[in-house]
């Protein structure tokens, strides 16, 4: 159950003296983190400003990657991780990623929709810093990139059909207005030409007049 003050948030320069700590003691490469701090996500008891959970996720191309997970408190590990789990997904979606990839071995990954990764699926894996050519991999698909490319084959035959559609009415609407510019001057010749004889006829013969 989780528990009304506790908070998540992204890592900021004032968490780094508790997310050292936590880095050095799981290992992690503490100097390299601290300049790529933005990527860390943060559960933190709001009352007492303790740092419970922090897991960084890396955007790459269409894909991220979710790495790093260290725990101020190992007893509700699932917990942190449930709360944050929304916030890679929204991230995620705003970033134009298709897929999350990840290492963690937990299995909470696998609850939430994770699938093992075959090594024929690797092809499409970007190339994240923070791979362990040991580990093997999970992917949780965000959505197809063959539908959407599909999809966007349709859109732009769509739109070349608009296209050709609107040139053609253009074109259509020149002609009508060439036509009736024709025309106009057609009767305007006309009726110069009508003027033209009845002066030249009121001319020839003086007497009409009368």
């Amino acid at each position: 159950m989780r528990d009304d003050k506790l908070i998540t948030r992204r890592a900021t320069v004032d968490d780094l003296p508790q997310l050292i700590e936590l880095w050095d003691k799981a290992f992690c490469p503490a100097d390299i983190f601290e300049k790529r701090l933005t990527e860390f996500h943060l559960v933190e008891d709001a009352q007492t400003k303790r740092i419970l959970a922090s897991i960084g996720i890396h955007p790459e191309n269409t894909g991220a990657m979710i790495h790093s997970e260290v725990f101020g408190d190992p007893l509700n590990e699932d917990l942190y991780r449930d709360m944050l789990w929304p916030r890679f997904q929204t991230l995620s979606r705003n970033l134009g990623v298709s897929k999350i990839w990840t290492q963690e071995t937990a299995d909470f990954w696998l609850k939430v929709g994770f699938k093992r990764v075959f090594e024929n699926d690797l092809e499409a894996l970007p190339n994240f810093p923070d791979r362990e050519e040991h580990l093997s991999w999970r992917v949780f698909q965000i959505f197809d990139e063959e539908m959407v490319e599909e999809k966007m084959k349709e859109n732009r035959y769509e739109a070349l059909l608009q296209i050709q559609h609107d040139e053609t009415e253009a074109y259509n609407r020149q002609l009508r207005i060439l036509r009736n510019v024709i025309i106009t001057l057609g009767i305007i010749a006309i009726g110069t030409m009508l003027l033209l004889f009845l002066f030249s006829f009121v001319s020839s013969h003086p007497g009409f007049e009368r």
